[in-house]
C-alpha cells in the first residue's frame, strides 16, 4: 500500500515545540490501561490523593504488581462506568481537582544513570507505571514485558510512527531527543542489550544531531516511509537484513529483541532518571475542525471536552472522532472519552462521507489475500471461525503471522472484521 505518511511530506517541520495541556477540574482514570489488564481501585470515593500517587494495581503478588497513579491532586468523587479510547467500557475513578501539584511546575532533577542496576531500571519502570505502546493496539506493562523476554539481545526503539495518519512518535522523538537517547541507555541496561537500534524514517530532521549524541553500540536503521506498513517489527527486521549495517553488526535484529516506541522510552526517562510516574503524555491534536494542530502534554484522565478550549473550539462540528490514526485507531462518539496511556493522537473530522455500514457475506474477490503481507488467507481464517468449522491445526495457527496491520479491512468490499477477528484467534494460539 502506498502510504501518504505526512513525516514523508515534511509536516513535522512545521512544528516548533509542545506545550502542558491545561488542568481539568475532574479526571476520569479509566482502569483498563493495558491489553488484557484490569486494575483494581485501591481508593474509595471521599479519600485524598495527591499527585503521582497510587490508586489502582493488578497482580496477584509482589512478581507480578504493576500500579495506576493519580494524574491530578485532590478528592475522588465517584467510580464510575466510562468508555474509554478503545471503544471498549471500563470502570474509572474520577478524581476533582484540589491541592498542591507535587510534579507539574516544579523544577525536575535528573539523576544519573551510573549507579544504576539492571533491577533497579525494571523496579522503578514497573512501579512508575509505564506502557509500552509499541503496538497501539495492544499497549503493554514494559516492565512485566521485559520480565518475560527471552533471547533478547538488541534494543529496537522506533522514532517514527507505524500508522501513516499520526505523526506523535516522529514530534515526540524531534522535541525530546536527548531524553530519548538516555532513556534508551538505561534501558538497554536492564534488558542487557549488546546494541541499540534508533529505526528512524530517511527524511528524520534530527539525524545528524542522533548520530552525534550516540555510542558506539548505537545503530540508526534509515527506514523508507513510502510504504505502509513499514513500523512493524516484521518490516524493521526486515529492512535491517537488507541494509548495509547488517554487514558492521556482530549481533542481528531478531524477533525476539525488544521493540519500543520513542513516546514510550520518553517515558522511560522520565520515570528512571527523574522519578516521576506515568501520569501525562504527549498527544497530538488534528483534524479540520480546529484552527491548528498541536502536541500537547496532556494529564490521564482528562476529557477530550476539556481540551478543546485550549485549542481555540472547534471551526467546524465534528463527525467523527479518530484516536490513534484511520489505519490503525478507532473512533468514538463522545467527547467525555478521557485521555488513557496508550492514546498517541486525536484527530476531529467534519464532513464525513456517509457510507454503507452493513456488513454483508464474503465475495470471495481475493482482496484480502493479495493486500496481506504475511501472506495469509484472512477470508477463509475469518468465515471458518465466525461459523465454528473446522481448521487444520496448522492452518488457523497461521494467525500467528498477522502483524495486524489492517490492509485487509481496508481492501474488503463486504466490510468484514478480518483483522480483528484474526487478532482474537492469534491471541488464542500465542496463549497456548
Amino acid at each position: 500500500m502506498k502510504s501518504n505518511n505526512p513525516v514523508v511530506s515534511n509536516e513535522v517541520k512545521n512544528y516548533q515545540d509542545s506545550q502542558n495541556a491545561f488542568l481539568s477540574k475532574e479526571v476520569c482514570i479509566s482502569l483498563a490501561q493495558e491489553y488484557g489488564i484490569t486494575y483494581k481501585s485501591l481508593v474509595k470515593p471521599g479519600d485524598i490523593v495527591r499527585e503521582g500517587e497510587i490508586i489502582a494495581k493488578a497482580g496477584n503478588g509482589p512478581e507480578d504488581t504493576t500500579y495506576l497513579h493519580s494524574s491530578l491532586p485532590g478528592k475522588v468523587t465517584d467510580i464510575l462506568p466510562c468508555y474509554s479510547p478503545d471503544g471498549k467500557h471500563n470502570y474509572a475513578i474520577k478524581i476533582k481537582f484540589g491541592g498542591s501539584l507535587s510534579y507539574l511546575g516544579k523544577k525536575v532533577k535528573e539523576g544519573s544513570a551510573d549507579h544504576l542496576t539492571p533491577t533497579n531500571v525494571i523496579n522503578s519502570v514497573i512501579d512508575n507505571g509505564v506502557i509500552n505502546t509499541f503496538k497501539t493496539a495492544k499497549p503493554v506493562n514494559l516492565g512485566m514485558q521485559i520480565k518475560n523476554l527471552k533471547n533478547c539481545q538488541n534494543l529496537v526503539v522506533r522514532m517514527y510512527d507505524e500508522d501513516p495518519y499520526r505523526i506523535t512518535d516522529s514530534l515526540v522523538s524531534k522535541f525530546y531527543i536527548n531524553e530519548i537517547v538516555k532513556g534508551a541507555k538505561v534501558l538497554a541496561k536492564a534488558i542487557r542489550a549488546k546494541g541499540i537500534f534508533f529505526a528512524i524514517d530517511q527524511k528524520f530532521n534530527n539525524k545528524d544531531f542522533l548520530k552525534l549524541e550516540i555510542a558506539s553500540d548505537m545503530h540508526v536503521l534509515e527506514m523508507n516511509l513510502k510504504r505502509y506498513p513499514c513500523g512493524t517489527q516484521r518490516e524493521i527486521v526486515s529492512n535491517f537484513r537488507r541494509s548495509a549495517l547488517r554487514k558492521n553488526c556482530e549481533i542481528p535484529l531478531t524477533k525476539n529483541d525488544l521493540f519500543i516506541d520513542s513516546s514510550s522510552v520518553y517515558e522511560v526517562f522520565k520515570a528512571v532518571l527523574c522519578s516521576i510516574p506515568s501520569i501525562s503524555k504527549p498527544v497530538h491534536f488534528s483534524g479540520n475542525c480546529l484552527s491548528s494542530s498541536c502536541l500537547l502534554n496532556v494529564k490521564i484522565g482528562t476529557p477530550l471536552k476539556d481540551i478543546v478550549s485550549q485549542l481555540g473550539g472547534f471551526v467546524k462540528t465534528p463527525e467523527l472522532i479518530v484516536i490513534n490514526g484511520l489505519i490503525c485507531g478507532s473512533s468514538v462518539q463522545s467527547m467525555d472519552v478521557p485521555i488513557t496511556k496508550y492514546v498517541k493522537s486525536v484527530e476531529f473530522i467534519s464532513n464525513v462521507k456517509r457510507v454503507d455500514n452493513q456488513i454483508y457475506s464474503c465475495i470471495n474477490c481475493g482482496n484480502c489475500r493479495f493486500a496481506c503481507p504475511v501472506k495469509l488467507s484472512p477470508d477463509i481464517l475469518y468465515t471458518n471461525t465466525i461459523n465454528f468449522k473446522f481448521m487444520p491445526e496448522n492452518f488457523a495457527a497461521s494467525s500467528i503471522a498477522c502483524i495486524e496491520c489492517g490492509l485487509c479491512n481496508t481492501v474488503c468490499p463486504a466490510r468484514l472484521p478480518l483483522s480483528q477477528t484474526i487478532a482474537l484467534l492469534k491471541d488464542k494460539y500465542t496463549k497456548e
